[in-house]
């Protein structure tokens, strides 16, 4: 007489039967996830837009042209960025008003630094004659000031715009970033804004100090600069100085050349 039939339950088929439910488990969850065309176009263009890339996918030269000014330019973005761009229009004023104020700040701390050093910000580096044919021969003279302004301020004011930039955008907690999926990306990307904010208060003093500072050297109210040729200022001191209301309008002539 034969033996009974027996079914085989070995450890090894009971761990295929398991990893084929995964693996149907986890095909199903990746249909269920699955981007529309809009989603897929915005993971792939946002983190472009947030490091101002020169290029977008789907454009031309002059479409990149066109999209790379009006999204990186300090005023037409304002109003005429897109839509997906995640710096929108209070952030981007803010930004304004931060890379005014760290502008007139840089411009007027090296015009400090040349009267704390006894130099004058107006000695020549070098001179270029030029003539028209409507006019006779003229000189232009670049001054060491002028090379001061164009290099160091230049820089640092670019270096400024581009870190409160990346620190708004926070390109990488944005669809299509590294931290997408992170579940504390929008506290992070709120936090750059937050901190952003605080630097413009920042600056934003910081210029208005240095421009009473110079204004009171220039019209003769103060003979030293606070802090550092006169170290003994006081409280009183500095409140005389940010008195506004004693200066005039031409007081704040030198401001017009940094408009322009």
């Amino acid at each position: 007489m034969s033996p009974p039939s027996t079914v085989s339950t070995s450890p090894s088929g009971d761990s295929s039967v398991a990893n084929d439910s995964m693996a149907a488990v986890q095909a199903i969850g990746r249909r269920s996830k699955k981007l529309t065309e809009g989603e897929e176009y915005e993971r792939r263009v946002v983190p472009k837009l947030a490091s101002r890339s020169y290029h977008l996918p789907g454009n031309g030269f002059w479409g990149d042209y066109s999209q790379y000014l009006r999204n990186n330019h300090p005023a037409w973005g304002i109003c005429c960025h897109s839509r997906l761009h995640p710096l929108k229009f209070k952030q981007r004023l803010v930004m304004l008003l931060a890379s005014f104020a760290c502008g007139i700040s840089i411009t007027n701390i090296i015009y400090l630094w040349f009267q704390n050093k006894g130099l004058s910000d107006q000695e020549a580096v070098f001179s270029v004659n030029y003539a028209t044919r409507s006019s006779e021969s003229q000189t232009y003279t670049v001054t060491n000031g002028l090379v001061a302004l164009v290099t160091v301020g230049s820089a640092t004011n670019a270096v400024f715009d581009r870190t409160i930039w990346s620190l708004s955008a926070c390109g990488c907690c944005r669809p299509g970033g590294s931290f997408e999926h992170s579940s504390g990306r929008h506290c992070c990307a709120d936090l750059g804004k937050q901190i952003v904010i605080l630097i413009t208060v920042a600056i934003v003093s910081l210029s208005t100090l240095v421009v009473a500072i110079r204004a009171s050297l220039d019209e003769g109210y103060s003979e030293e600069i606070p802090w550092i040729e006169d170290k003994n200022v006081t409280a009183a001191e500095i409140t005389s100085m940010l008195n506004l209301a004693k200066y005039e309008p031409d007081d704040y002539s030198f401001l017009k050349g940094y408009a322009l």
